[in-house]
């Protein structure tokens, strides 16, 4: 071993992949280690390069545009030297808007502009209108010496004091640790795959075929890579908005995050309690590193689709036991057109990093249901899949686990000999256990808001016209076939595998003992499962009837679109092409085969990427997310709506009080690090109470003070104050015991998981026996 290793490092291509990747580190290390750059400039230092507007000086000793006018560049910085980074900009100001048609008012911003193409990024994120100091995030792409920090005033009274621009050092350490972590990674998979290692896989199939996966993965997310791209579907606001949530939350000390308190104009929201983002700590980790949100979500992005390969490759590998099968089904997949289209078109994180794992689901019933007998290994590897299936659904995307429940659920019921048999039901059963209490950390609060009664904002309807509301919202059937230009469709690649089965089952069904016949039985079934998440995307399907189903039609209703049973079509399609195409191996006609339905994927892919969404600009952070709809309204509305309490009235200015809830003399409400901070005082002698701007979520408490925190008629969170008080009272959010209790059994069940894993594989391998039942 060490003797080839050492004739491997001899190597002219090693050699010189080492030295690029030492001086990658190397630069990245010495732009770490190097003094910050930093400036400071005060008011009489702005430059003026106002064309229209008049110039001049505040009572406060700012400069700007004093009297209302309307919007332009009116102020730049002197040239600044500023290497490659991110930078924090703070920033002394007052802003008074003007209003756009509608009573909307206007929102001003800074950004870097320099001399020389592509040295900045272009981001222009607003300052809050409600504060006179705030901290927003620039980024510079390229070294420059031509920097500056220029003042755009979009209409209104726009003054500006001193402002310091600093660049960000620890993102440029965390750079370090991130190219050493990759190249670390790099190394071990050409050790594995390349001609010659000393560890190289054992089958060099194998190896070539991880090659051409990643290659897929990084074609999936080409347009991502560009400035801007991947950031401009209908969802994204929202999804970035997530990322910065969670970000804000663990600088609080949240852990879970729970509320978003930075969200909503400070009323906090909770999408947490309701939406599973365990995945998306990971590019909240980044963030606090100090990588632009855009930065995070990319790598974020880049990092499902290696994940969504893997998975594929592996679950289609387990299934048909052939690597090449395995590996033209993993591409079909990954360049579906419904996949494309939820990363680029959409930006629907939930739903695509989903499909990550749903290829396991069908693997893990092939072991339980197929044609060879069943070990003891063969089911816990049933297991363990079914647990990583269904537990990451409920932790990415709630409406994909609804769908897969139902389909599995079906074919449950029909296989119900198999699937009531001892060792099947014993699976079943080990699998809901563990997938339960490995996720009540998530459960428990999200019954806990489901259950009460007062969150029915995500429900699409009444109880009785919500069927009628997702019947409307399907698709027509000649749009699952189409070519329109957001190609929500099946595409030309699933339609061509679906040819390929079927002629397989016209010449092949009548070798009944051969491995075809097998294939072609767990295509048609996966084919049929295809045609009836088919029929349900659509406007054709009985969906009204469905809703009006007692408590069950109202859950399967919340589908809200039904298109989304698209991504169950598109993994069963991709199934059912894959055992067409194994079916033929026998054929001669396999490989011939194989290049048409990849060549077709690569050209419904090409089509796609022509017709995507590409006017989008680079998106910056916190500052202007909360202004993403700044044309709409008054206060930073970049979240939905779905998950607010009853009887909560969002508008355009902020959340309306309908019930008078306040009896008690107010002084001031002041808002910081997740903590409300509420001075009144209460010269009754008898209890009152005092309404606070935050939306109400079960574990708000009164931290410190007198009083108990309760939910008001407005959905918003009450505070009641003794007689007599006369002072400060803070309100956090703060987990309910019984919520720790859930995250410690959830602690304790995935470490005792791990610990049997350990063990088994510390016993090694024993004979594996065939299971009785």
């Amino acid at each position: 071993m060490k003797e080839k290793l050492r004739l491997l490092l001899r190597k002219p291509a090693v050699i010189a992949l080492l030295i690029a990747e030492l001086l990658v580190i190397g630069f990245a290390l010495a732009a770490a280690l190097r003094p910050a750059a930093a400036y400071t400039f005060t008011a009489d230092q702005w430059e003026n390069i106002a064309p229209e507007s008049e110039i001049g000086y505040d009572k406060d000793g700012r400069i700007g545009v004093t009297e209302m006018t309307d919007g332009e560049d009116i102020l730049q910085t002197p040239a600044m030297t500023l290497p490659k980074g991110h930078y924090t900009i703070t920033l002394d100001y007052r802003y008074v808007p003007s209003m756009w048609e509608g009573g909307v008012e206007r929102r001003s911003c800074l950004y870097f502009t320099s001399s020389e193409a592509g040295t900045v990024t272009g981001e222009k994120p607003c300052i809050d209108v409600k504060k006179q100091q705030d901290t927003l995030t620039l980024n510079v792409s390229d070294y420059s010496e031509t920097v500056r920090l220029v003042a755009h005033n979009d209409g209104g009274i726009f003054t500006l004091g001193t402002v310091r621009i600093e660049q960000d050092m620890l993102y440029a350490g965390a750079c370090v640790a991130g190219w050493l972590l990759l190249f670390v990674l790099l190394d071990a998979f050409l050790l594995l795959t390349v001609p010659g290692s000393p560890v190289q896989l054992a089958d060099t199939e194998l190896g070539a075929c991880l090659w051409v996966l990643c290659a897929v993965a990084v074609l999936t997310c080409a347009p991502a890579l560009t400035n801007g791209g991947a950031a401009n579907g209908a969802d994204w606001s929202f999804h970035l908005s997530r990322i910065e949530g969670i970000a804000q939350g663990l600088r609080e000390g949240q852990f879970p995050v729970r509320v978003y308190s930075m969200a909503k104009d400070g009323y906090g929201y909770a999408p947490s309690m309701f939406y599973g983002e365990l995945l998306l700590y990971f590019p909240a980790v980044l963030r606090l590193l100090g990588m632009s949100v855009q930065g995070a979500y990319h790598t974020y992005l880049l990092a499902i689709q290696l994940l969504t390969a893997g998975i594929a490759f592996f679950s289609l590998r387990q299934i048909f036991r052939h690597n090449k099968t395995a590996l033209v089904g993993s591409v079909l997949y990954m360049l579906s057109t419904y996949h494309l289209y939820k990363i680029y078109w959409l930006s629907a994180v939930g739903e695509y990093t989903a499909m990550a794992f749903l290829p396991l689901i069908p693997a893990a019933l092939v072991e339980l249901y197929g044609e060879r007998p069943l070990t003891r290994r063969r089911l816990r590897r049933a297991c363990v899949e079914l647990v990583a299936a269904f537990g990451m659904l409920l932790q990415v995307h709630l409406l994909s686990l609804e769908m897969a429940v139902l389909a599995t659920a079906v074919f449950c019921l029909l296989q119900f000999r198999h699937t009531f048999s001892k060792p099947v039901l014993l699976t079943w059963l080990k699998a809901v256990v563990v997938t339960v209490l490995l996720n009540l950390w998530f459960l428990v609060p999200f019954l806990t808001l489901m259950l009460s009664g007062d969150y029915n904002n995500m429900y699409t309807g009444s109880q009785e016209s919500g069927g009628q509301v997702v019947k409307n919202a399907g698709l027509r059937i000649a749009e699952l076939f189409g070519w329109q230009k957001n190609h929500n469709n099946l595409g030309p690649e699933l339609l061509a595998g679906g040819f390929v089965l079927l002629w397989c089952w016209l010449n092949l069904r009548k070798r009944e003992d051969g491995p075809e016949s097998k294939n072609i039985r767990t295509g048609l079934w996966a084919a049929g499962f295809a045609a009836l998440a088919c029929w349900m995307s659509t406007n054709t399907f009985p969906w009204q009837a469905v809703g009006r189903i007692p408590v069950v039609g109202r859950v399967l209703v919340a589908i809200q679109f039904p298109g989304r049973y698209l991504s169950l079509a598109t993994v069963l399609l991709v199934l059912a092409a894959a055992c067409g195409l194994s079916a033929l191996r026998r054929t001669g006609y396999a490989r011939t085969v194989a290049v048409l339905l990849l060549g077709v994927s690569v050209f419904g892919a090409a089509l796609f990427f022509r017709d995507q969404q590409t006017d989008a600009a680079y998106l910056g952070d916190g500052g202007q997310l909360i202004y993403s709809e700044y044309k709409k309204f008054n206060v930073g509305w970049y979240y939905d709506g779905l998950y607010l309490p009853d009887g909560a009235h969002e508008t355009r200015d902020g959340f309306e009080s309908t019930v008078p809830v306040t009896t008690v003399e107010v002084t001031s409400i002041e808002q910081a690090d997740g903590i409300t901070t509420l001075t009144c005082a209460e010269t009754t002698g008898q209890d009152q109470h005092a309404e606070l701007p935050l939306l109400y979520y079960p574990g708000y408490t009164v931290i410190e003070g007198p009083g108990t925190a309760f939910k008001t008629a407005n959905g918003l969170v009450g505070v009641t104050v003794p007689g007599n008080y006369t002072g400060t009272i803070r309100v956090a959010f703060r987990e309910p015991k019984r919520w720790l209790a859930a995250d410690v059994v959830s602690l304790v069940t995935l470490v005792g998981v791990l610990l049997i894993i350990r063990r088994k594989k510390c016993k090694g391998k024993k004979k594996d026996q065939p299971e009785k039942g």
